[in-house]
């Protein structure tokens, strides 16, 4: 295992043995009702999602997701029409 990654790994383990004292943490800020509105709706908020996960976003395009805003469009070109400028052939290609 490199420094590096042992590091981590430390750093990791003291974090997780201070789990219940942040969620006591983040529970008094939410339900403390002389505090901020924002502290206590970030306090929820991290509890929800510490608890019952992430909501899931909507796709876009999806039923109730966001519109699709872009459409991607490949148009293949024979190469026979366009000289190698871009402009009109005027004549047979070697090729041909």
């Amino acid at each position: 295992m490199s420094v590096k990654s042992r590091a981590a790994a430390e750093i990791k383990a003291l974090a997780r043995r201070h789990s219940k004292a942040a969620v006591k943490v983040l529970a008094a800020i939410m339900n403390n009702e002389e505090g901020p509105a924002t502290a206590r709706v970030s306090a929820a908020q991290a509890l929800l999602d510490r608890g019952w996960g992430k909501a899931a976003q909507p796709l876009a395009g999806e039923e109730s997701g966001l519109p699709i805003l872009a459409r991607i469009e490949r148009v293949i070109v024979d190469p026979r029409q366009t000289n190698e400028i871009g402009g009109k052939d005027d004549g047979p290609h070697p090729s041909d």
